[in-house]
């Protein structure tokens, strides 16, 4: 039976079961933010992958598309038939960076991690699944490492991934877990490495996304308990492994302080 889109004065119902999706947009905000969500957890998509994903037809996709792009907020990728975020949402996410990270105490307290440590700094977020970085500072010398403000990785790769995966709700880890259509045995190694996050109370990685590149990650909450992200130190293997208990406790400190300013305790 050939699927088509009818007018029944509930336009925004899904035609067909979501697929391979961890954002989602509240009840009544439509299709079109759907579509746009997906570009969070995806560099490009094409409209029959959106198709996919979501379970709208693809005619409707196409006509979302449109929408989006005439808009800024999408964009034609450089490889026909695909599409990406558009420059509407860089300006969204500048704006983003200015009012929520870079003018607040986290942005303070990174650069003074930095400063203590000598090493790079981060803040991650959960992005459907991926872990972002909306802030970074560099120690003194310059880490070849792949967390940079704006770039994002796998929510199972590194310190970051796993402090932020293992402790996300219940029903959000197992939703973002199924999203990374990992094979059995991976699965159960992620598996493993949570439970050990979580009863340590942070995550240490040694190469897992950068050779050469140890990290250390404690989770920052809200006054409720909810999770907000994840403060990150990042080092060079070599140096490290000289000052691990220093480069712990340090950011251990940083991690409390921002934990306790969430709180409305600091």
């Amino acid at each position: 039976m050939v699927e088509t889109e009818q007018d029944t004065g509930r336009g925004d119902e899904i035609a067909q079961p979501r697929q391979n999706s961890v954002l989602k947009p509240p009840g009544g905000l439509g299709r079109a933010l759907e579509i746009l969500l997906q570009f969070a957890s995806s560099q490009v998509l094409t409209a029959a992958q959106l198709s996919s994903r979501t379970g709208i037809p693809v005619s409707a996709v196409y006509r979302h598309l449109s929408a989006l792009t005439q808009s800024g907020l999408v964009t034609a990728a450089n490889n026909r038939g695909q599409f990406s975020a558009g420059p509407a949402t860089l300006r969204l996410a500048a704006n983003y960076r200015q009012e929520s990270i870079v003018t607040s105490h986290i942005s303070t307290k990174l650069r003074q991690l930095s400063d203590e440590t000598q090493e790079l700094a981060a803040y991650l977020v959960v992005s459907g699944n991926q872990a972002l970085c909306v802030e970074a500072f560099e120690g003194p010398q310059m880490l070849r490492c792949s967390y940079s403000a704006g770039r994002a990785q796998p929510l199972y790769r590194g310190a970051s991934a796993l402090s932020l995966l293992a402790n996300l709700p219940a029903t959000e880890q197992t939703e973002a877990m199924s999203a990374l259509t990992l094979d059995g045995k991976d699965y159960e190694e992620l598996r493993r490495d949570l439970e050990i996050t979580a009863a340590r109370g942070f995550a240490i990685s040694q190469g897992a996304v950068d050779p050469g590149v140890w990290g250390v990650s404690f989770p920052i909450f809200d006054g409720s308990g909810r999770l907000t992200g994840t403060l990150s130190t990042m080092a060079p293997s070599v140096r490290a492994i000289r000052s691990e208990k220093r480069l712990i406790a340090a950011t251990r400190a940083a991690a409390i302080i921002l934990n306790s300013a969430e709180n409305g305790t600091s």
